[in-house]
């Protein structure tokens, strides 16, 4: 099937670390003897997930699913994001609140992304990417990877150059990086967000969450400030 669908030789082949040894050798062994050709080129092999510090299984109540991920809040990138804090090849314990905390890191980067002004002529930090193409290539190093991006972030480059670059690694990492960068707020939201704070200031709450509300179905949420104002951003 893989042939006929890749070729002779397949670049990457993923699967789990227990099947190293056998699954994988008896690939090898079928594949190679019927083309004489090398069957992969890189092979990666992923350590197992541990769940609350040990073993994931259905029998233990502890197998979830995506739907269970998004049936208590959390969205799918959220724990795209936390799986890229660990090598692949190291164990990584998914528990409840590392996944708020990767929720709260990948918003975070959100956040700072959309507030940056972006210019359509600013090219990518040459250095940032270079490094960042380093770790990817020395056994898919994706956790510093994250790291460069966050350097990027951090660093006293133009804010149209932190965009440029951060957009250029997400070709790698895949965490919808430009759907925060560069949107217009549509006026229906604007107005919705303008009517809500005069209610606040009336005191008049109940209507003031209704307008929320509306907002977020919007796909926005209103974040109020210590200054009195408020900020209008795209929801997660």
């Amino acid at each position: 099937m893989s042939m006929k669908e890749l070729g002779d030789t397949i670049d990457i082949h993923l699967g789990g670390e227990d099947l190293r040894m056998i699954h994988h050798q008896n690939e090898i062994a079928q594949s190679e003897c019927a083309t004489g050709k090398p069957f992969v080129n890189y092979w990666i092999h992923g350590a197992f997930l541990q769940v609350d510090g040990g073993r994931m299984g259905k029998s233990l109540g502890n197998a979830y699913t995506m739907v269970d991920i998004i049936d208590k809040g959390f969205e799918p990138l959220s724990l795209r994001y936390l799986y890229m804090t660990a090598h692949y090849r190291s164990t990584l314990n998914f528990t409840w609140e590392s996944l708020s905390g990767a929720q709260n890191s990948l918003k975070k980067l959100y956040d700072i992304l959309s507030g940056y002004k972006e210019s359509d002529d600013a090219n990518a930090s040459e250095r940032h990417i270079s490094l960042f193409t380093q770790a990817i290539n020395n056994d898919f190093n994706v956790p510093e990877g994250v790291a460069i991006l966050w350097d990027v972030l951090k660093s006293n480059l133009p804010e149209p150059v932190k965009i440029a670059t951060a957009l250029q690694m997400d070709r790698v990492l895949g965490l919808n990086l430009e759907n925060y960068v560069g949107y217009e707020v549509p006026q229906e939201v604007i107005d919705l967000a303008h009517s809500r704070m005069e209610y606040r200031k009336a005191g008049i709450w109940d209507k003031a969450d209704v307008l929320r509300r509306q907002i977020t179905e919007k796909g926005y949420v209103v974040e109020d400030t210590p200054d009195g104002k408020y900020k209008i951003k795209r929801k997660m």
